[in-house]
């Protein structure tokens, strides 16, 4: 029924031997494509690195202080267990249902989403040519957030997050490849209407 997935370290820019500083997963959990697996930080940045499958998380193979490389096994992940607790869960959920309210107040707080460079076609080490945002600025979902220049094409990559940009990763100049974090994003909750007041 169920298959064990190894999630790996994608492109990270060609970095190798970088230092990981957070794990937010460990045996047992629950995880969607694109939740955060760890953090990592090279010389210039932090990124988080996003899960590429949703299962249950059987297996951990890094820790906070482990030095990874691109096509390092994060964790093994259990495909299709995420589907079995389905039915058992299906229990708890009216205790669970007064927690929604407070689930619901949490984006209120502005959660931080971090929006990475999606799939480029294959390419890495693109030239970033212009950065369209900036500390503070209010996105939307296909905002334009940077322009690509390969050695055939510009590209615009567009925000998959709607919210205030509270950190740009990146330059006019650098060099980026597909995962690479562009911004930080409070996602938008009640956070815009206090801008707007």
């Amino acid at each position: 029924m169920s298959n064990l997935i190894e999630v790996k370290i994608p492109d990270i820019g060609g970095h190798s031997g970088v230092d990981v500083i957070e794990v937010f997963v460990k045996p047992g959990d629950s995880i969607k494509v694109d939740d955060a697996l760890v953090t990592l930080e090279t010389d210039k940045a932090t990124m988080d690195v996003p899960s590429s499958a949703a299962g249950v998380v059987k297996e951990v193979k890094i820790a906070v202080g482990s030095k990874v490389s691109e096509g390092d096994v994060v964790l093994l992940l259990e495909a299709g267990a995420a589907d079995a607790p389905a039915a058992p869960a299906a229990a708890p959920a009216p205790a669970a249902a007064p927690a929604a309210p407070a689930a619901a107040a949490a984006p209120a707080a502005s959660a931080n989403v971090d929006i990475v460079v999606p799939d480029i076609g294959g390419h890495s080490n693109v030239d970033v040519i212009e950065v369209a945002v900036k500390v503070g600025d209010e996105i939307k979902v296909d905002d334009t957030l940077i322009t690509l220049e390969t050695d055939k094409a510009t590209m615009d990559v567009p925000a998959t997050a709607a919210g205030v940009v509270t950190a740009v990763a990146i330059k006019v100049g650098d060099k980026v490849s597909e995962g690479a974090l562009i911004v930080t994003v409070a996602a938008a909750g009640a956070a815009p209407a206090p801008a707007a007041a």
